[in-house]
């Protein structure tokens, strides 16, 4: 609870709305309830490195944005109620859109369920890795603690970062017992939460049924809930489609705080997984190359703090990692000088993104046959959120097939046990920007202009 209102808070505070809940804060909440996640472990995690209270430190988080939001609270409209896109849609098909993703729902909580029995600490990963850390959070003492991050551990790869672990270490702190129910409520919302910011915030840009598609595509996934098992695939994923759907809004709704959050979010990604410091540098270069700098200077503001501390966090206590550690090193030239391990990374890429869902159809194929057949429509103000995207993404993916280049251990291997959780890493992000360049399905009223064409200072229609 304490993470969704410090989210909460903080992208109202950002994102000013006016006195009245809207429909527009259900993307504040899954929004915000990722931030305050992704904020309260670095709480936890700052407190056990100083010896001081965690909670202490989310309360001042608390009385800051709360004083912001109660200092904004006389601001009589909502710019996203003024600007958001309000495009005609069937009534009968936005039932049937709504009664499928319902559907799809309940098919995808009762995946998640069986996969939580069968494996209830999670699986190897989550294990051997994000809750251990979470145990060692947790239980050391003042200095016990760092006992997490040995050499002697290498297995457990101490060098990844810690929004999870510290994120539970922290909850259960505050229970005062470890409980399974904890890690295992955080997948489940880190799931669910993926499909519904993409919904919410899809609609709001290009309309209620172009966001009920948007949502029925990331809920037609169902490797989105078999990965689920408590693995920081899915939360990374959740906070690169954070990033890029808060770039957009940014553009759409000219919320200049909205850009904050946007590298808030990118660099939460690079607090989860160690993919996620790849995904925020390829995000910044992508900025650099299509924004202007004051939009990036805002960007890297928000970044800064998360950032800071994990660069602490590298510097003081993660070891070194796999690629560049001394292992690492051995057979590197050898390594990126041979073809084969290009060819064969290629080769297993291709069969893996045909394979990747399971479906009877690759979900990328479905998707790029939709987009063939509703065409592309980029609103101007939206054209450099979908530049950087598609630029970032590229770069993470090039970064992505550099790492199996230069990794040490068996390239099959590898290959085999992590390249449907990087393609699940980068799903959400792919299809929020394909529906954010779709056309529309539904046709228009002659007379229809879209509310977004409308200066912000004016009212609806």
């Amino acid at each position: 609870m304490s993470a969704l209102l410090m989210g909460f808070l903080s992208v109202r505070a950002l994102a000013p709305g006016g006195r009245r809940v809207c429909r527009h804060d259900l993307f504040r909440l899954i929004f915000g309830a990722g931030l305050g996640i992704g904020f309260c472990s670095i709480c936890y995690f700052l407190g056990l490195m100083f010896g001081v209270s965690g909670f202490l430190l989310e309360m001042a988080i608390f009385v800051v944005t709360g004083a912001v939001v109660a200092l904004r609270w006389s601001t009589p409209a909502c710019l996203f109620c003024q600007a958001s896109v309000k495009t005609p849609c069937d009534r009968t098909l936005a039932r049937t859109l709504v009664g499928l993703l319902a559907l799809l729902l309940l098919l995808d909580v009762i995946a998640f369920v069986m996969a939580t029995q069968r494996e209830p600490d999670g699986g190897w990963d989550a294990v051997a890795i994000w809750n251990l850390r979470a145990r060692f959070l947790y239980r050391g003492d003042q200095a016990g603690w760092r006992d997490g991050f040995t050499e002697t551990l290498a297995w457990t790869h101490p060098d990844y970062p810690l929004l999870l672990p510290a994120f539970i270490a922290g909850t259960w702190k505050l229970a005062h017992r470890e409980t399974r129910v904890v890690p295992i409520a955080t997948a489940c919302f880190f799931s669910l939460g993926t499909v519904g910011l993409t919904l919410a915030s899809v609609s709001m840009l290009r309309g209620a049924c172009q966001g009920l598609l948007a949502g029925l595509v990331l809920a037609a996934t169902p490797t989105l809930y078999v990965q689920a098992t408590q693995y920081a695939d899915v939360p990374i994923a959740f906070f690169m489609l954070a990033a890029l759907a808060a770039l957009a809004m940014a553009d759409h709704f000219d919320v200049p705080g909205l850009v904050v959050l946007a590298g808030a979010s990118a660099a939460l990604a690079a607090w989860t997984k160690n993919e996620g410091l790849l995904w925020f540098v390829a995000t910044v270069l992508a900025l650099l190359t299509v924004d202007r700098w004051p939009r990036v200077k805002a960007f890297l503001a928000g970044a800064a703090p998360v950032l800071v501390t994990i660069i602490v966090f590298k510097a003081r206590f993660a070891t070194s990692g796999e690629i560049f550690g001394p292992a690492g090193r051995v057979g590197m030239v050898e390594r990126l000088t041979d073809p084969s391990r290009y060819v064969l990374i290629a080769r297993t890429s291709l069969s893996h993104v045909w394979a990747f869902g399971p479906l009877l159809l690759s979900p990328f194929l479905i998707l790029a046959a939709y987009i063939a057949l509703a065409g592309i429509a980029i609103h101007g103000r939206q054209r450099t959120t979908v530049r950087a995207g598609t630029l970032a993404l590229m770069l993470t993916a090039c970064g992505y097939f550099m790492v199996y280049v230069l990794h040490p251990l068996d390239l099959r291997w590898l290959l085999a046990t992590t390249l449907d959780r990087l393609l699940l890493q980068l799903w959400p992000a792919i299809v929020f920007l394909c529906f954010l360049v779709a056309r529309v399905p539904e046709r228009e009223s002659p007379n229809h202009q879209p509310v977004a064409a409308l200066p912000l200072n004016q009212s609806g229609p």
